[in-house]
């Protein structure tokens, strides 16, 4: 009999604390690092669902803040993937401070289809570089009060 896999598995939900375990060091380190920094910087609670989407189905963890989304972060066993949607104003605004994102974020952004006003970045977090770029990306979008 095959193992169900904690992610895919529709039939139950997990907890956060299993989708943590659920995933290998040392991105279970980033997943951690960067859960915690939207639950203290911007006091919002992690919100777990399930998605049936094709593009990436499974258990994801999301978090709003003042009735809309901050991000959605889907795990996996060697990475995650940080949905941060942006508006098309502050794609010029990203590309003026491109030092400072990693090649791959800059990328994702430049070929990132417009979809009513905003860009859908899906960016697979595999690093600190990566993870501090995702910040960035919701500071830009939601200022810390």
């Amino acid at each position: 009999m095959a193992e169900r896999d904690l992610v895919l598995d529709g039939s139950y939900t997990p907890t956060y604390d299993e989708i943590s375990g659920y995933m290998n060091e040392p991105i279970r380190t980033l997943w951690q690092d960067l859960n915690a920094y939207i639950q203290q910087e911007y006091k919002a609670l992690p919100r777990i669902t399930y998605s049936k989407c094709s593009a990436k189905p499974g258990w994801n963890v999301k978090y709003h803040k003042s009735g809309k989304s901050l991000c959605t972060l889907y795990p996996e066993k060697e990475s995650f993937i940080a949905l941060v949607v942006v508006t098309l104003d502050l794609a010029p605004l990203i590309e003026a401070m491109s030092d400072e994102y990693q090649p791959a974020v800059l990328e994702i952004m430049r070929s990132a289809k417009p979809f009513n006003g905003t860009l859908w970045l899906m960016i697979p977090v595999d690093g600190h570089a990566v993870l501090d770029n995702v910040k960035q990306l919701l500071l830009l979008k939601h200022k810390i009060r």
